[in-house]
């Protein structure tokens, strides 16, 4: 019997027994080694078509998913409050003038002094919402929206032709605060996970839905339920929307693409690691 064999034997017998979700992560890491890094899975969509442009970056950490394209040639705005974590992607973004910091969250409203969240377990669980016992009220930030970004930076809306948004639960709001009748992004990535989001008010399809009301193609990327902050976690797969998620304690991202061409070029991206 080959590995893959003793594998889905070993998972419907621990499935029948109750284990779930973290024996299906195990499995995973066993037989889809591979994860991708959608980001960049963007940029060479773009790539492919030859085309640069402006991308605004909401969550943007320590500035992971903006530095290749900022050395590919793109304007980048990059919204980051939590005052660690920025000051590391202040330093890993010295040398490029064409990256723009704010020290902003982003949402649906504006507020000053709004209290923020940071975990001992990751530096990438810095939210407005305290959802992991580990959350503490370490920061206050000022919350503006992206429509009024635009308008202090004198940017166009239809200008924009990436917005990346990965805020720990308030991704359906920052798109929310976007000024949709002035123009659309060319393509928008952000991140579900029903774990943090319910407490908010909506789910992954309610996002899915509220993406594909603005005319859009959605991608989605599914990983395997979190078993732990702070480590590596496991993917599961690509699939085209409408879909259900595998499991209901799923979590990943949304790819969304108006433009044909650009949608083929991710999905041609996409498939080149992993076909789907």
């Amino acid at each position: 019997m080959g590995l893959k064999s003793k594998v889905h034997t070993f998972t419907k017998i621990s499935a029948e027994k109750g284990l779930g979700d973290a024996l299906l992560t195990a499995r995973s890491r066993l037989l889809h080694p591979f994860a991708p890094d959608e980001p960049a899975l963007v940029l060479i969509a773009f790539t492919k078509l030859a085309q640069t442009g402006i991308m605004l970056d909401v969550g943007a950490h320590y500035g992971t998913s903006l530095l290749p394209f900022a050395r590919a040639g793109w304007q980048v705005y990059a919204f980051e409050p939590d005052p660690q974590n920025r000051a590391l992607l202040e330093a890993n973004t010295a040398d490029l003038p064409n990256v723009h910091i704010d020290p902003r969250a982003l949402s649906d409203h504006t507020e000053q002094g709004a209290a923020f969240f940071q975990s001992s377990q990751s530096s990438g669980a810095s939210s407005l919402t305290s959802f992991l016992p580990s959350h503490q009220a370490s920061a206050s930030v000022d919350v503006t929206t992206l429509e009024n970004f635009l308008a202090e930076a004198g940017l166009q809306a239809e200008a924009v032709d990436f917005l990346k948004v990965d805020t720990e639960g308030y991704d359906l709001m920052v798109l929310q605060g976007w000024p949709w009748a002035a123009g659309q992004p060319r393509l928008i990535l952000c991140e579900f996970d029903d774990f943090k989001t319910k407490p908010l008010g909506y789910d992954f399809q309610a996002l899915a839905q509220y993406l594909s009301a603005k005319g859009y193609n959605l991608l989605i990327s599914e990983w395997y339920p979190i078993e732990k902050y702070g480590v590596q976690h496991s993917w599961r797969r690509f699939a085209e929307y409408p879909c259900r998620l595998k499991s209901p304690h799923a979590w990943g991202n949304i790819f969304a693409v108006r433009e044909p061409a650009l949608y083929l070029a991710l999905v041609q991206s996409c498939q080149a690691q992993h076909p789907f």
